[in-house]
C-alpha cells in the first residue's frame, strides 16, 4: 500500500514560507513609507531602507526590483489598506450617521496617530512627487474623502445634519489631520479615549440644533 507523506509534509512548509513573505513585504514596505515621510521621494534611497531593516540590498531588489516600484506599492497596498478599513466603517449599517461618522473618525484617528503615522506624513504635507504619483495621491485622497462624505450626505438628506457640506468637509478633515501635531501619548488606552473624544466634540458640528 502506497502512502503520500511528501504531500502532506510539503504544505505546511510551503504556507509557512508564504507567510514569511508576506510579513517581509510588509516590514519593507513599512519602512520605505517612513523613509519616504521624512525625507521625500527625491531624498529617498533603497540603501537607507536595506540599512533600517537590516538586509542587503540584493534581498530587497529581489522584492522590489526598483525604487519606482516601491513606492507605488507604498501608495497602492498602505492607502488602499486604510481606505478600505475605514470604507467597511462607513459601510455597516448599524446605528445613525452621527454614529458611524464617529467611528470613522475615531477609526481615522487610530490610524494616523498609532497605526500608520507615517501615511499621515505622506498624504498631507507636501511632497516631492513626480507627476505620476502626485496624480494618484490625489485619486487616494478622494477616495478617502468620499468614504466620509458618503456618511455624511446621508445624515444630511435624513436631516440628521445640518452643515453645509463643503464647508464640514473641510472643518472636518483639517481637525483630523492636526491631531498628530497635539497629540503625544503612545499608550493604547490614551489614543482610544483621545479618539473618542475628539470624534464627540467634532460631532458638534454637524448635528441639526434642536
Amino acid at each position: 500500500m502506497t502512502t503520500r507523506p511528501v504531500v502532506a509534509s510539503a504544505e505546511v512548509p510551503v504556507s509557512r514560507v508564504a507567510r514569511r513573505r508576506d510579513q517581509k513585504v510588509q516590514d519593507i514596505l513599512t519602512a520605505a513609507a517612513d523613509v519616504l515621510a521624512e525625507r521625500g521621494f527625491h531624498g529617498m534611497s533603497l540603501d537607507e531602507i536595506a540599512d533600517r531593516l537590516d538586509l542587503t540590498k540584493a534581498t530587497l531588489y529581489h522584492y522590489f526590483p526598483s525604487k519606482e516600484a516601491l513606492v507605488s506599492a507604498c501608495l497602492e497596498v498602505l492607502a488602499t489598506r486604510i481606505n478600505d478599513r475605514l470604507a467597511e466603517v462607513a459601510a455597516d449599517s448599524a446605528g445613525t450617521a452621527s454614529e458611524r461618522l464617529s467611528r470613522l473618525i475615531a477609526t481615522q484617528l487610530v490610524i494616523i496617530v498609532r497605526d500608520q503615522p507615517q501615511m499621515a506624513r505622506m498624504f498631507l504635507q507636501p511632497m516631492d512627487w513626480p507627476e505620476t504619483y502626485r496624480q494618484r495621491s490625489k485619486a487616494l485622497r478622494r477616495q478617502h474623502d468620499m468614504v466620509f462624505r458618503s456618511v455624511v450626505r446621508e445624515g444630511i438628506a435624513s436631516g440628521e445634519f445640518d452643515v453645509d457640506e463643503q464647508i464640514a468637509m473641510h472643518n472636518l478633515h483639517g481637525a483630523i489631520n492636526y491631531v498628530p501635531v497635539w497629540f503625544r501619548s503612545k499608550r493604547k488606552k490614551d489614543i482610544e479615549a483621545m479618539a473618542a473624544a475628539v470624534a464627540a466634540n467634532l460631532l458638534r458640528l454637524f448635528r441639526a440644533s434642536s
